[in-house]
């Protein structure tokens, strides 16, 4: 099954459908955008106020005016928000990952002008300022389709990410065991 989400997109939705059981072995640590401010890590509920376009930690939906890579937007409105659960492999600061510039390509195809809507969990920062939020577009968790189409690793970084965590697991074991993106591309993959 494919879902358009654009004219120029197609996401295929076939892994959605396979449940395996595998752990993330990688590093529980985030080294995305370290020049992007010093600020400490806020900590917050997920519950909103009367507005429903603000959350306790933030908009609940923007406009996406830039990709970064492939785990990290700036709004229009100019918050940078960094998704949760997930990790994909480095293209800033001098980086060049395999897969790296791919999983920025596909993060830009899905969100790059497009009106998202943001769930943020238990902390709602990191400790460079960024927001961290499951970001969605046209009813589509973009976390979840990144680890699924094999553009992103499992990255949990407690307190937040403990609904989904065994449910991105198996995504991301199903992409592993068929290949999918930097599963079949890269040699080491890069978060392993």
């Amino acid at each position: 099954m494919v879902v358009a989400l654009r004219p120029r997109l197609a996401i295929p939705a076939a892994a959605l459908l396979f449940a395996a059981g595998c752990g993330f072995g990688g590093p529980l640590v985030d080294h995305h955008d370290s020049e992007t401010g010093d600020d400490a890590a806020e900590t917050g509920g997920t519950e909103g106020t009367d507005d429903t376009s603000v959350s306790s930690c933030g908009p609940s939906e923007g406009v996406v005016e830039w990709v970064i890579d492939g785990d990290t937007v700036v709004l229009e409105s100019g918050e940078r928000i960094r998704y949760l659960l997930i990790d994909t492999t480095e293209i800033t600061n001098g980086k060049d990952e395999c897969w790296g510039q791919e999983a920025k390509e596909y993060n830009s195809e899905l969100v790059l002008g497009q009106t998202v809507s943001l769930e943020y969990d238990v902390e709602c920062a990191d400790q460079y300022g960024r927001l961290l939020a499951y970001i969605s577009v046209q009813g589509y968790e973009v976390n979840r389709l990144l680890v699924e189409n094999g553009y992103a690793c499992v990255l949990r970084i407690p307190p937040n990410g403990a609904d989904h965590f065994a449910e991105y697991q198996n995504l991301e074991n199903a992409a592993r065991q068929d290949g999918i993106g930097m599963w079949g591309a890269c040699d080491p993959v890069p978060c392993d």
